[in-house]
């Protein structure tokens, strides 16, 4: 080892930066060098996807939400689910086995014709992971991603509305709700004209202006 050089300044040197200046972006893929991606990473994070939605329903996917068989305080009643009001509350039961949310699942599940009945995250997980890995069904899987994690995200927040705030929403009411905020995003995104794009107006009820017009062609002259 070389000695120091009592003529120079000290410098302190970030060994994962090639620059040498601590930054955020190289400490990150420094940490993430040897960890692959998860399989399930396309159903949290893709085109148009929601950040609000996308980070509840990466939480929820890991099982890690602050559920009350994880979590209890002095004010939150034991462990039972505040929507149903009789089961024990766990990451399975709020969003695949509660009576209160299964009526939820089977809307959203026809509307993106999606003919599966899950009962647990890793039932879906492994069929979604497999199912929606691109775009290039008759519907489109990115349409599906949204509406998942939309629901995710609108039931976890029921959930922490009744808790906290005492205020409840009916089934129809929180299903209205999730349903408007899919077609607020739609909406705001431009499709393609394709069958698959006309089933997605069809089914969510949008305008045909979402369809961007066709690109015209350059000018010959």
């Amino acid at each position: 080892m070389p000695l120091p050089c009592p003529k120079k300044q000290d410098k302190v040197v970030w060994i994962p930066s090639p620059s040498g200046s601590f930054l955020i972006v190289q400490t990150l893929k420094h940490l993430n060098l040897h960890l692959p991606s998860p399989s399930w990473t396309h159903l949290v994070w893709f085109k148009n996807s929601v950040p609000k939605y996308s980070f509840t329903l990466w939480v929820a996917i890991q099982q890690k939400l602050p559920i009350l068989n994880r979590r209890c305080t002095s004010h939150i009643n034991a462990t039972i689910c505040y929507l149903c009001n009789s089961h024990l509350e766990s990451h399975d039961h709020i969003f695949f086995q509660c009576d209160y949310t299964k009526p939820l699942w089977s809307f959203i599940q026809s509307r993106c014709g999606i003919h599966i009945h899950p009962n647990s995250w890793q039932y879906l997980i492994t069929w979604a992971s497999h199912h929606w890995r691109n775009n290039n069904g008759f519907y489109s899987n990115s349409v599906a991603k949204l509406a998942l994690s939309s629901l995710v995200y609108n039931i976890w927040m029921e959930r922490n509305r009744r808790i906290f705030k005492k205020n409840f929403l009916s089934q129809n009411a929180l299903l209205q709700q999730v349903l408007d905020r899919i077609r607020q995003k739609l909406l705001s995104s431009q499709l393609t004209d394709s069958l698959s794009s006309r089933r997605i107006i069809e089914e969510w009820e949008l305008p045909a202006s979402v369809i961007r017009p066709p690109a015209k062609p350059p000018d010959s002259n």
